[in-house]
């Protein structure tokens, strides 16, 4: 506690020398920036070469093979066909997507014919017992389709706040409305009703409840 005076003391010391000058609340100043442009989710890049990952299961050998769209390349029995190749564009989630055709010449051999993507290998999956073949990303130049140009965001325009508008004042009481004053209770008396005005239907009064 006597620590705790003398600070207090101290305090009040300093701020009567002036040592502390109460300023007005500053406010932060600073120039308005536009959101950062980004694609659509349903926008993709059309590429020129599609990158897949072909694992053999009877020897565990892992091949990537770069394959341009519109030709064929071949992995020993298989043969893999890429019709096109999408990316997204920069803006969003990386993901990539390929339409592939699978061949497995073997007799017998299991074939493929659909999407598959980058980021959801679950969707396109090549049920094959001796070929595992996974969508890895699209490479090249830019080909049809093309991402359409970002759209530019418009610069906020910040109104300034009016002065005093951070401590509204109190409303006043309306007309012939009671003052604070008003509602309280007059001094030596209580804000209960008294004795003869409570009901009766108490179990201190004796009465039904």
């Amino acid at each position: 506690m006597k620590h705790f005076s003398r600070l207090a003391m101290l305090c009040g010391a300093v701020a009567g020398a002036g040592g502390w000058i109460a300023a007005p609340e500053a406010r932060a100043v600073g120039t308005p920036v536009a959101p950062p442009a980004v694609y659509g989710p349903g926008v993709w890049q059309g590429k020129a070469t599609a990158v897949v990952r072909v694992l053999d299961r009877l020897d565990a050998h892992v091949e990537m093979i770069s394959v341009p769209a519109g030709t064929t390349a071949h992995y020993k029995s298989l043969d893999i066909t890429a019709g096109r190749c999408l990316e997204r564009p920069a803006t969003l989630s990386p993901d990539a997507a390929g339409w592939l055709e699978l061949h497995d010449t073997h007799p017998d051999g299991a074939t493929f014919k659909g999407w598959m993507l980058a980021a959801e290998p679950g969707l396109g999956v090549f049920e094959s017992a001796v070929y595992d073949v996974r969508m890895v990303r699209c490479e090249g130049a830019n080909v049809e389709p093309m991402a359409p140009a970002l759209p530019v965001p418009a610069v906020p325009v910040l109104t300034p706040a009016p002065a005093g508008a951070d401590q509204p004042a109190s409303p006043a009481p309306a007309s012939g409305a009671p003052g604070a004053d008003a509602l309280q209770p007059p001094s030596g008396s209580s804000s209960l009703p008294a004795t003869g005005d409570a009901p009766g239907a108490t179990p201190e009064a004796g009465g039904e409840y």
